[in-house]
């Protein structure tokens, strides 16, 4: 009787590979083992996710496992990889690569080298074109790939490389670069033996947490209320978990979020690292070192961080867990906040989400669970102010020569924009009424090239009717400035004044060196888009002004109403809360009810408004929903694959409910070959996320994401 093992590569891909274990290595191997196994032409890292014993050989030929490495992966971080590829349609490998700490990891360094025969024939003068000028290149000295593609501007060498080297005109060689080894697993700790001393004064919630915390049973809770008396709440459960049970992890939805938790980091007798993306390989190897020893139990970071395997990871804390950055596509797609919670059920820890305005869903399933600890907020003492004129012409009344007294007396003054310089919707500006679907009940895309009304989650067309069907007003586009053309403006209006611009695109270093000159006072006027919130400094205007922020009110998604109120809680975070700063709104129309409640951070009236909204249309948390994107290597085969994957849908799930866009080349987005469904989940989740693995699996061309909605 054999011993066969299944072992996942960091792949692109779904399936496992069967492997026979030699004897010497029978004993050694178990799940979670790194182990070298060729596959195809070359040898691959890849980790065991089950150990089997064969009574018959199989059929088909079998290799061997070449060698097994000290590190192992912790089995729960398995578990985990394999729900997160269910759930999300990626690729457990690419999961389980985020959990390789830099200490296992190889580097490969490939050099290219000419031959004689290439030599001989670069000289004969019958090689041409690209070949030619590789070969030349190769003449003086051997070279990387990669420098040759930059060298020479070309976008995919791989194939002229392949071509090449069988050829024989050129050899290609490898050397794998292997860091010093350093302890390979960050092993158990064990929980202390003490009872907690409460400290005095301590809350009631507090204690509550610490003692699900020491008995090891799960859960969640939902701190709500301003970020400085969470943080103050948070520390003595920080505290006693890492002191007493094990690792937390604060996580975090981009990296400039980091810089908030400078005090809290400072304020604990235990240390605290950061982990990241943008670390360098010896700031990782150094941040590995500190926690494989125990030397550090406290750790902020990003998502990344979620997959270290650390034992036991008790406490893990979402920060701002409205946050869309927590919900990324690049790499391997996936939801962080859903990852932790099922992390967290792995090791029987516990979750804290926190946030000033949590997302609608999250509010209500802890609500019913009684789970929300709400911490109260500061009274809103700035003034607000709303304003139905074009923010050029208001500048040029009184509002500009009261903007020109604050700058002269030193104070700052953010404009926030949006991030599109047009929004195509139609509205009346009388009364406020935008044109919505009647069944889906968002607001209907502005076409207008064909002069229509679309409704992005049904398909309905309309024609654009003539007046307003409540006051009988002729309707309009609904229209935003651009941020660049308010710079142009602003700088026509105050001569001398040095205006900021914070948008998307723009280097960071340049971002770092304008938040200097902010800082320093040298630019008093900043316009921004939200690329802006996260990196300004809280509490350092006197004024805020949002520019049309109704306009993501009316975009075609169900939450809109929770990321127009996010958005603003955002930026209010960026006024002075006394009584000389002033926020003010600028709208095409009546500002409504939500924004009203958004501006004063009215997140109770808000939450009511919004869940009866969802539940009279059968939405979240009232229902599941599945979005489902579909991508391709062109726009033709990915329109293809969703037309294919639309009619497997409706042939063996007759009775599923596809609410989502209607699969037109006229959802594309700019420069995103991506098309999405949303359709509502039936009670066989299961079912249906199996059967669009097979249906990757059959259409490998196709990149296929799944998000659940509940």
């Amino acid at each position: 009787m054999s011993i066969y093992c299944e072992v996942i590569f960091p792949l692109p891909v779904f399936q496992t590979f069967l492997y026979r274990l030699p004897e010497h290595l029978e004993q050694v191997v178990r799940i979670g083992s790194r182990v070298l196994a060729p596959l195809g032409p070359r040898k691959l890292a890849g980790y065991v996710v089950e150990i089997k014993k064969l009574e018959r050989e199989p059929e088909f030929e079998v290799k061997e496992v070449d060698g097994c490495e000290e590190f192992v992966l912790p089995e729960k971080l398995i578990k985990l990889a394999t729900e997160l590829s269910r759930r999300s349609l990626s690729a457990p490998g690419l999961f389980l690569e985020m959990a390789e700490p830099p200490a296992v990891r190889q580097k490969v360094r490939m050099k290219l080298a000419i031959t004689e025969k290439g030599l001989t024939e670069l000289d004969s003068g019958r090689i041409k074109g690209r070949r030619r000028e590789i070969l030349t290149m190769l003449k003086d000295r051997d070279l990387s790939p990669l420098y040759i593609r930059r060298a020479l501007k070309i976008k995919e060498i791989s194939p002229l490389v392949k071509e090449l080297a069988g050829e024989g005109l050129i050899v290609v060689k490898e050397k794998k670069i292997r860091k010093k080894q350093q302890t390979s697993a960050v092993k158990p700790h064990f929980q202390q033996l003490a009872l907690p001393v409460w400290p005095e004064g301590m809350p009631e919630p507090a204690k509550k947490i610490i003692e699900a915390l020491e008995k090891r049973s799960g859960g969640s809770f939902l701190l709500t209320g301003e970020f400085e008396r969470r943080l103050e709440f948070l520390k003595p459960v920080v505290e006693f978990n890492s002191s007493n049970i094990g690792f937390t992890l604060i996580l975090v939805p981009e990296i400039q979020r980091l810089e908030r938790f400078q005090r809290f980091q400072k304020s604990f007798p235990w240390p605290a690292v950061v982990w990241h993306s943008q670390l360098t390989g010896k700031q990782k190897s150094e941040t590995w070192r500190q926690l494989s020893s125990g030397q550090v139990r406290i750790i902020l970071g990003t998502r990344a961080a979620l997959f270290l395997p650390l034992e036991p990871l008790s406490l893990i804390i979402i920060d701002e867990e409205q946050d869309e950055n927590y919900y990324q596509t690049e790499g391997p797609s996936f939801d962080v906040r859903e990852a932790a919670s099922l992390r967290a059920l792995l090791e029987n820890g516990l979750v804290i989400q926190m946030s000033d305005c949590p997302r609608v869903s999250t509010y209500f399933h802890h609500q019913q669970k009684a789970t929300v600890i709400d911490l109260g907020k500061e009274e809103v003492k700035y003034t607000v102010e709303f304003h139905r004129q074009d923010a050029v012409k208001l500048l040029k009344g009184n509002f500009g020569q009261e903007v020109a007294r604050k700058l002269e007396e030193g104070e700052k003054v953010f404009f926030l924009v949006n991030r599109k310089g047009y929004a195509g919707y139609v509205y009346c500006p009388g009364c406020g009424f935008v044109a919505r679907c009647e069944k889906c009940r968002i607001p209907l895309k502005l076409d207008m090239n064909e002069g229509e009304l679309i409704c992005d989650y049904c398909g309905m067309k309309n024609p654009v009717p003539d007046s307003c069907p409540v006051c009988q007003q002729k309707l309009r586009p609904g229209r935003g400035k651009g941020s660049q053309f308010l710079k142009e403006q602003l700088e026509r209006l105050f001569p001398g004044k040095a205006v900021e611009l914070l948008e998307e695109g723009a280097e960071e270093r340049d971002c770092r060196k304008a938040l200097k000159r902010i800082m320093a006072g040298r630019s008093s006027l900043v316009v921004g888009t939200d690329y802006a919130l996260s990196r300004l400094p809280e509490k350092s205007f006197s004024w805020l002004v949002l520019l049309s922020p109704e306009f993501t009110l009316n975009l075609p998604d169900f939450q809109a109403g929770e990321k127009t109120y996010s958005r603003i809680s955002r930026a209010r975070e960026l006024l002075k809360n006394d009584e000389k700063s002033r926020l003010v709104v600028l709208t095409s129309g009546p500002p409504p009810e939500m924004l009203t409640l958004a501006v004063c951070g009215d997140y109770e009236n808000f939450y009511r408004r919004e869940i009866d909204y969802r539940q009279l249309l059968n939405y979240p948390p009232f229902s599941s929903l599945l979005e489902i994107g579909i991508e391709g290597r062109s726009l033709r085969s990915s329109g293809r694959g969703s037309r294919l994957l639309l009619e497997s849908l409706h042939a063996d799930f007759p009775t599923l409910e596809l609410i989502g866009p209607k699969l037109t080349r006229k959802k594309w987005k700019k420069g995103q070959r991506e098309v999405k469904l949303l359709i509502r989940l039936p009670a066989a989740e299961t079912e249906i996320l199996s059967y669009l693995i097979e249906f990757r699996q059959k259409k490998p061309a196709l990149r296929l994401r799944a998000r659940i909605f509940d």
